[in-house]
């Protein structure tokens, strides 16, 4: 598997000396797991049941979090490449409102740990 290399940060085009570059084998499958757990339900136009569904279930007053994992695990599950979820763990910061998400996949490639800040 080889996709273009995006910053981590920003989510756009990582550049070295002007150049793009790639990632391949279990890096692809890491920044296809950061792009998974970032992209908003009905952001792209031509599959509006794409991605997660933030402002419906995430972004509310309180959100349920047993719903919320159960969106946050199924869409891990449903990457390419992921064999099985080994650990998972997610915690919502009421004060800011954000969630966090820290887990452990089996992938066709090796292990892999994820901890990222969602959206």
């Amino acid at each position: 598997m080889i996709d273009i290399a995006l910053d981590p940060k920003t989510g756009d085009i990582a550049l070295f000396e002007r150049s793009a570059f790639l990632v391949t084998d279990i890096d692809q499958i890491a920044q296809n797991l950061a792009i998974r757990l970032r992209f908003f339900q009905g952001e792209w136009y031509l599959n509006i049941l794409s991605g997660l569904p933030y402002f419906e279930y995430f972004f509310v007053k309180n959100p349920n979090q047993i719903q919320v994992e159960s969106f946050l695990l199924d869409e891990i599950a449903n990457t390419q490449g992921v064999q099985e979820i080994t650990q998972f763990a997610s915690n919502y910061d009421g004060q800011t409102r954000t969630f966090g998400v820290q887990f452990t996949a089996q992938t066709i490639l090796g292990l892999i740990e994820i901890d990222q800040e969602l959206p």
